[in-house]
């Protein structure tokens, strides 16, 4: 995948320079399929990815308003945790560094860094690990003050970060890129897994006539429902979302099959957009299915949000 060299370049680059890139808007490109065409919809690709051409996508929309704080209140570092191949983690190494913030993890299970391209990545952006065990990891979902403990870091220097970057500071980062959409638009769909851009999309279209469409990537998600209202309150208007499904997880979390395989390739060579194989994969897959069995109104305009993670194909491919 062409693409894929390209990002590499990238982040040999970015490493030798980092102030060579500079965060962007994400820009808008619209979508033409014969199905699309067939169906008479109109859909837009949201290119998070293309923020940053290391950790751009969703991931750098949570941890804004998340740095922010940890600034505010004096830390000089950033803690978090993951999986071996977290988005989250190689983005928190990455955003830390350009902060000027020392970065840890906690990464989840005892993979080894030198088998593992994200941590390596992660790693030359200055980040430490600590490999803790699953039940040690579940029990600081549980507890985050845990985390401080496990990590041997004090809570005086560190700002911790969930899984997945998802807290209230998240969402109100999510919810801009809303105001980014020039236009009207019908609906606006998503990948889901800790559900912080379900709620930050929800609260940012709270006031528009428009609609959300959720695509788990966890089988039986529909917990997460339950989450995000607990984490909008007042913001959470059940009306506004149309669609939460977890139909099109193909296994499950982190599987993936030939057939997504063989989608996402022609995705690329029909769109020149490559798409990650955890989330956007099969968020895309599901919304063409959806469109191919008339799920949409003629006229309908759709943005769908390609929220970055295409580095997790590394993840398959050791």
């Amino acid at each position: 995948m062409v693409d894929l060299i390209m990002r590499r370049l990238h982040f040999t680059l970015y490493t030798l320079n980092p102030y060579l890139y500079i965060m962007q808007p994400s820009p808008l490109q619209q979508i033409t399929l014969p199905l699309t065409v067939e169906a008479g919809v109109t859909l837009y690709l949201k290119r998070e990815d293309l923020i940053h051409p290391l950790y751009g996508g969703n991931k750098i929309r949570k941890l804004k308003y998340n740095v922010m704080q940890c600034v505010k209140e004096g830390k000089t570092g950033l803690l978090t945790c993951g999986g071996a191949y977290s988005n989250h983690i190689l983005a928190t190494a990455a955003y830390g560094k350009d902060q000027g913030l020392k970065t840890k993890a906690l990464i989840r299970g005892e993979e080894l860094l030198i088998e593992n391209p994200t941590l390596k990545d992660a790693a030359a952006l200055g980040m430490e690990f600590v490999f803790v065990s699953r039940e040690v990891y579940r029990s600081i979902r549980e507890n985050p003050e845990l985390a401080f403990e496990a990590s041997d870091s004090s809570s005086k220097e560190f700002y911790f970060v969930p899984e997945g970057g998802t807290n209230a500071f998240a969402i109100e980062g999510v919810a801009e890129l809303v105001q980014e959409i020039d236009g009207p638009f019908d609906y606006i769909t998503t990948p889901c897994g800790t559900g912080g851009t379900f709620a930050g999309l929800m609260k940012g279209i709270k006031d528009l006539d428009c609609k959300l469409l959720v695509f788990s990537a966890l089988k039986n998600g529909d917990y997460i429902i339950d989450e995000v209202a607990g984490l909008l309150k007042e913001d959470f208007d059940r009306t506004k979302l149309a669609l939460f499904t977890s139909d099109y997880v193909f296994g499950g979390y982190g599987k993936v099959k030939p057939e997504l395989v063989d989608f996402v390739k022609g995705f690329e060579q029909q769109t020149g957009v490559i798409l990650d194989p955890i989330y956007n994969g099969k968020m895309m897959f599901g919304l063409l299915d959806k469109i191919s069995n008339g799920y949409f109104e003629k006229g309908s305009v759709i943005v769908a949000l390609h929220t970055g993670g295409v580095q997790a194909w590394r993840g398959f491919e050791a």
